[in-house]
């Protein structure tokens, strides 16, 4: 069984990339000659309080063909040498090919670790090859800071890995100024639109770092191969690099990855893997099978340097007839135009995604002779099946919009006369600047990429500014992907009827992406005195509802449940209601994912089917324009699933010609006691991580967890100190009678 056949496992992003180095403009090109030396950086460090060394890494931009050295020497800062460190000196080398070295300093035994203190090690002297960054910091963590560790800092500045070079080489041209690529003084270009963006923190992510770490925690023997698939979407230039020079790759002990993995912890500390989903990543994908399952799950296809062999890369853009001279003086590249980059296909690579299902034992479920694949999120599929496609609207529509209607501008600095683009010449599917904002829904981790940006590695390349923008631009997309409306409201003897629909205004599943997601209303009756005489929904200032209780209960969120166990029963999860009565139920949409025996799993490689998908489909969604699951012919992997499926309310119009996009549900509200008139309130409220999602997670069990760092601790730590942001998408307000 190889890799081919399992799929992959699990992507948290819900964006695409499209348009970043689209090839120049017309004009006398200029050059700019890179350095032919490699260069050397160090990277910052830390170590626990119970540490006994230290280790920091030197990195080098590029291979050499001969050897590089560098000498090193310690210096004091808060840490002193004797008391806290012993000092050390030494020449780090490079041996031809190598390109990064670690060096080990010991700890003293007893040291106080009541406050972090910190010390420096310093680069001088190097040989073949020029230094980027001289000095490192290392962090002796004390105990407060060891639980909250930091992820290792890496350098922008990694010059290239075969066909991959870092996105600081590509602002060099791909960068606003005052009249380039510049609307009402913003900074509108590829490069500063990116930086702050989920896309450019794939790896950074502290809840996929965790999600990742708890899989092959439960799943051990299968560690390497759950790691190579995350870092395939999540660090998509280190991981195709890796697989180009498979010396760099970790054994698999299950064979499950024909030639090896690329670990996770070796990502953590490759800067051109910690810069996610970068411009040389997406703008080399190939239009190979693009839309069809052979390319989703991470199967992109991107050429290497032996399949390239003479020709320089390939860079795709969207605008005809680049010219690319100042691409290819001062790159390895030459820019081409190519429709693929600028359409939804491209983005199902990665957001089309299968996970392989598992048995509670760890072994494969198989249908028909094939392995269950379990749909982990199907946007593409969902978008496929609505009325956008026809419209004209794809992914990059709402997620890269364009400045304003017909903006244009050069798309490069140099040649300081290019083009303007779009033009005339360009093809009528690509005649938009797609601005590089990459807005999706996910508020809550830009918000923690922003409040622990140096936990995250990221302090130095980001700013609070920075993360505030693209949150504001976020909400902005949230708050028009959904609509309320009540109906004619009724009351009959003691008890008050208010229909309410909520409307999809988005091109795929609300919500969509991965299944902790959830979306739901608030819902409130309020008398003439003031007195709320009805609830349900109401959020604390800990981003949980009342349910949240029963939700996160450990019976819940066991992998092996007792016998008798019922998820509904149980009090699990919510059902979908057609009909709310009693304050107590709420209408929440989600995907709830169940195990072989269809008991409620928050185990992604567990998951079999959704026991409940509610999630509301977008406007033209039909039941005859569903998906088929690739191994079980009986699952739609784009469907609904539980109550909702019987629901005439939902999702009418599915069986004919096209859904709504809507949901009505029906409140009918006891007033007895109450005086006229009424005031009803509702909010759609909605949450990127519901908390059973967060406290499933057991890689930091004291008895069973994982020794030292732990990422899942971590995110424990973050997610209790920073709650979960439960957004307002809409609301509506209305009275009775």
């Amino acid at each position: 069984m190889n890799m081919n056949t399992w799929l992959a496992l699990p992507i948290f992003l819900t964006l695409t990339l499209s348009g970043c180095l689209g090839g120049g403009g017309g004009g006398s090109d200029e050059t700019n000659t890179s350095p032919s030396l490699p260069q050397i950086s160090i990277i910052n460090s830390q170590a626990l309080d119970t540490a006994s060394t230290a280790e920091v890494l030197v990195t080098l931009s590029s291979p050499s063909s001969q050897t590089v050295t560098v000498d090193f020497a310690t210096a004091d800062g808060t840490a002193i040498n004797g008391t806290d460190y012993q000092s050390l000196t030494g020449t780090v080398s490079f041996i031809a090919g190598d390109t990064s070295e670690t060096i080990t300093i010991s700890l003293v035994d007893g040291r106080d670790t009541s406050n972090t203190k910190a010390f420096r090690v310093n680069l001088t002297n190097p040989s073949n090859a020029t230094i980027t960054d001289a000095q490192a910091e290392v962090s002796l963590l004390d105990a407060v800071h060891s639980a909250m560790f930091n992820s290792p800092s890496y350098t922008e500045i990694w010059g290239t890995r075969s066909v991959f070079t870092d996105a600081n080489n590509c602002a060099s041209c791909h960068k606003g100024t005052s009249s380039v690529m510049n609307y009402s003084g913003k900074d509108v270009s590829p490069a500063t639109e990116w930086k702050h963006a989920t896309m450019a923190h794939a790896l950074n992510d502290p809840f996929f770092n965790a999600f990742v770490e708890e899989e092959a925690h439960v799943f051990p023997d299968k560690k390497v191969f759950i790691e190579d698939t995350c870092m395939s979407c999540h660090a998509p230039m280190a991981y195709t690099h890796a697989h180009e020079n498979t010396e760099l790759l970790t054994a698999d002990p299950t064979a499950l990855t024909e030639d090896g993995g690329y670990p996770f912890a070796q990502a953590m500390v490759d800067p051109h893997a910690r810069e996610g989903v970068s411009c040389t990543a997406c703008h080399q994908i190939q239009s190979d099978n693009l839309g069809n399952l052979t390319s989703m799950s991470g199967h992109y296809k991107i050429k290497s340097e032996a399949e390239n062999g003479v020709t320089d890369p390939v860079i795709f853009g969207p605008y005809s007839n680049p010219i690319g001279q100042a691409m290819q003086s001062n790159t390895q590249y030459t820019p081409e135009q190519a429709n693929h980059i600028s359409e939804s296909a491209m983005c199902a690579s990665c957001h089309n995604l299968y996970t392989p299902t598992l048995d509670l034992s760890g072994n494969p479920v198989m249908v028909d002779g094939k392995i269950a694949q379990f749909p982990e999120q199907t946007p593409y599929w969902e978008w496929l099946n609505s009325r956008y496609p026809a419209d004209g609207e794809n992914c990059q529509t709402c997620h890269m919009v364009e400045p304003e209607p017909g903006y244009s501008t050069q798309i490069t600095t140099r040649p300081s006369n290019a083009t303007v683009r779009p033009n005339a010449t360009d093809v009528s599917n690509n005649k938009v600047f797609s601005a590089h904002e990459f807005v999706g829904a996910n508020t809550y981790l830009l918000t923690l990429l922003k409040t622990y940006n140096n936990e995250m590695g990221i302090a130095d390349k980001t700013t609070a500014q920075g993360f505030d923008a693209k949150i504001a631009e976020t909400r902005t997309l949230l708050q028009s992907s959904a609509n309320l409306a009540f109906g004619s409201t009724s009351m009959s003897g003691n008890t008050l009827t208010v229909p309410l629909t909520i409307t999809n205004n988005s091109g795929h599943k609300l919500p969509t992406s991965f299944p902790s997601r959830r979306l739901w209303v608030h819902f409130k009756v309020t008398d003439n005195n003031g007195t709320i005489v009805f609830e349900s929904g109401a959020v604390d200032d800990n981003g949980r509802i009342l349910k949240d209780a029963n939700f996160t209960a450990y019976k819940c969120l066991e992998m092996h449940k007792e016998v008798g166990f019922d998820s509904i029963a149980d009090g699990c999860y919510e059902p979908h209601h057609d009909i709310i009565n009693n304050p107590t139920q709420v209408a929440i949409y989600e995907g709830v994912l169940g195990d072989v025996n269809q008991d409620i799993t928050h185990v992604l490689l567990n998951a079999r089917k959704y026991i409940k998908d509610n999630r509301i489909p977008p406007k033209g969604w039909t039941l005859a324009g569903q998906h088929t699951n690739p191994a079980d012919s009986s699952m739609k992997d784009d469907g609904i699933f539980g109550l909702a499926a019987s629901d005439a309310n939902f999702a009418p119009g599915a069986d004919g010609a096209g859904s709504d996009g809507s949901d009505t549900v029906t409140y009918q509200v006891d007033i007895s006691g109450g005086t006229a008139p009424y005031t009803i309130d509702a909010e759609l409220r909605f949450q990127t991580i519901r908390p059973s999602f967060v406290y499933a997670l057991h890689a930091d069990d004291p008895d069973h967890g994982i020794e030292g760092d732990s990422f899942v601790r971590r995110f424990k730590y973050m997610y209790s100190e920073t709650p979960p942001i439960a957004e307002i998408l809409t609301s509506a307000s209305t009275t009775a009678p």
